[in-house]
């Protein structure tokens, strides 16, 4: 790292403002389809990985269990997610995502396309490239 970078102290300020400039812009997208992103994040988990714990939803999506429960109960309500008990083990749950959460997982997709491709206006694929690259570097660094 060169001396150039270890003065530069606004990292995380940047970060932060561009994360929540981008959640709100998010966040606006998806409330016209009754959702948050945060809910979002959760169906759009499950259209990947359907049949799996609360416990390994809340990992794939950085939560804890006790706020994915919370979501879960709003997407349940809305019939976009059920809970069935495990066939291997009549304790545990399966979250599964249903076909209407699925359908708007589908509408919702194209919208947040188009956000992204207004994020990255202006930049090259290969800035593209490389800054994802290093955003994916500094999360494996942190964690």
């Amino acid at each position: 790292m060169s001396d150039n970078h270890k003065n530069n102290k606004e990292l995380g300020l940047i970060l932060s403002r561009t994360y929540l400039a981008f959640k709100r812009a998010a966040t606006r997208q998806m409330s016209s389809f009754g959702l948050t992103p945060e809910q979002f994040s959760v169906l759009s988990e499950l259209s990947k990985t359907n049949g799996i714990s609360q416990k390994r939803l809340a990992e794939l999506t950085e939560r804890d269990q006790t706020t994915v429960g919370k979501i879960l109960d709003k997407l349940i309500k809305k019939e976009l997610v059920s809970r069935s008990v495990d066939p291997s083990d009549r304790r545990a749950v399966q979250l599964n995502i249903t076909s209407k959460g699925l359908d708007l997982h589908k509408q919702i997709w194209p919208e947040l396309e188009m956000l992204e491709n207004r994020v990255y206006e202006g930049l090259e694929d290969l800035e593209i490239e490389s800054f994802i690259f290093a955003l994916n570097k500094m999360y494996d660094n942190l964690s």
